[in-house]
This record gives structure tokens, C-alpha cells and sequence, in this order.
């Protein structure tokens, strides 16, 4: 059976077979956050790296380890506890180290799917981005949330809501137990950490799975059409 394209499964002559044929490097990258009672504290990093690898399958390329790295969590957003903070400084330079060192690697499409989105973790991630594009003409960076690409599709995502639950019951069911939420009450940020769409009621597999192939599907098409500019 073929394995994934996970770089650190990888032997050399793997990788130096794929920088000839699809040059891409997907970097997951997340955080280890709070995500209600229901789900593990590894969901940012864990559904991108499901979404990369699905990708990637369809598109060539390799899939770089999930990053652990999340500025805005839900620790000093709304003080829940198993969470780990990464100040805005060290996430910038650890990516920016990612890209030079891929870039040098001979990688020319590298995708950064951020699992974890508070907006001013969007933001440093972006600006670094953008910043390494311009002294790097000849890469083309690829830098959003996973669910900007189908938002045309109805994609909306949240925080440990239906949607990011239904794509952890799709892709890793174990890790989900809605019988943990509490019942007779609304959920809510402030008390559960949980928004968006109540998970008690629209979360299921097949939610996620469609969720996942709307994805999929949008981001094939972004990594192709990056792979035809650098061809050109």
C-alpha cells in the first residue's frame, strides 16, 4: 500500500522524486487549545494536517508535521485551562524559518493551512507571508484558515462548534464525545469555550465528511493553479 506523503516518513530519494514532479510543501499549522469538553486539545493542528493530506493526494507534494504554535487562544482570550500560548514573535520567526528553509529545500508552492485562526494569529501569519513572497518571486506562498477556500461553498467555521466537530468525527471519531457537553442550556463561549453552531445538534460524521471533500476539493484547485504559475 502507498504510504501518505508525510515528509517525516520519507527516505531522500522520495523527496527529491517529488521536487521534480510537484514541488509542494504543506505546513498544518495549529494549536493546542481548549476545544470544549467534547474534543482533544490538538484539533487546529490535527483536522489541517487530515485536510493537507487529503490534498496532497491529489496534488503531489509533501505534508510537513502538524505545528503546535497558536498566538490568540482561548487562554488569555477567555482563561481556559491545557492550553498553550505562543506570543505572536516566536510564531513569525519559527514560520518564517519554515519557509527559507523549504524554499531552500527546492520547494516552490508552500501552503501554510491554519487550523487555528483567532484573527491576530491570522494576521502575524500573514504578514510573514506576504513579507517572504515579495523577496520570493519565484515561490509562490499559499496562507489562509482551511475553511476560506470553500467559504462559496456555505464553509463558515467556529471554535470546537459543529463544524470543527463534525470534521474531528470524520477524520478522528475517536477523539469525540459529545456526551461530555452539558445538557438543558445553550452553549457558549464564555462558559463552554464552543461557537458556532451547537455540535449537540449538527455535528455528525457525514457533516464533517462533506465538509472535508468541499475543502479538499477548493484547495486542490488553489495548489494546481500555483503549480501552472511557476511552471509558466
Amino acid at each position: 500500500m502507498e504510504r501518505a506523503p508525510r515528509y517525516e516518513f520519507m527516505r531522500p530519494e522520495e523527496i527529491d522524486a517529488v521536487l521534480k514532479t510537484s514541488p509542494v510543501a504543506y505546513i498544518p499549522w495549529g494549536a493546542l487549545e481548549w476545544h470544549g469538553l467534547h474534543n482533544c486539545i490538538g484539533l487546529d493542528a490535527l483536522k489541517a494536517h487530515a485536510i493537507c493530506l487529503d490534498t496532497a493526494k491529489q496534488t503531489g507534494g509533501v505534508v510537513l508535521p502538524p505545528v503546535y504554535a497558536g498566538f490568540q487562544t482561548m487562554k488569555p482570550y477567555r482563561g481556559f485551562k491545557h492550553t498553550i500560548e505562543i506570543s505572536a514573535e516566536t510564531i513569525q520567526r519559527l514560520l518564517h524559518e519554515y519557509l527559507e528553509q523549504l524554499t531552500d529545500e527546492g520547494f516552490k508552492v508552500l501552503v501554510v493551512l491554519m487550523g487555528h485562526y483567532g484573527k491576530a494569529h491570522v494576521d502575524a501569519v500573514t504578514q510573514v507571508c506576504e513579507e517572504f513572497s515579495k523577496s520570493h518571486p519565484d515561490v509562490v506562498v499559499l496562507a489562509f484558515p482551511e475553511y476560506l477556500v470553500a467559504v462559496d461553498d456555505g464553509v463558515r467555521g467556529d471554535h470546537a462548534g459543529a463544524y470543527e466537530t463534525a470534521l474531528m468525527m470524520h477524520y478522528y471519531p475517536e477523539t469525540v464525545d459529545l456526551s461530555r457537553l452539558p445538557t438543558g442550556r445553550a452553549l457558549t463561549v464564555d462558559e463552554d469555550g464552543i461557537g458556532g453552531d451547537d455540535p449537540r445538534e449538527k455535528a455528525t460524521a457525514q457533516y464533517g465528511r462533506w465538509l472535508a471533500e468541499r475543502i479538499v476539493q477548493r484547495l486542490v484547485e488553489r495548489v494546481k493553479e500555483a503549480l501552472q504559475r511557476i511552471k509558466a
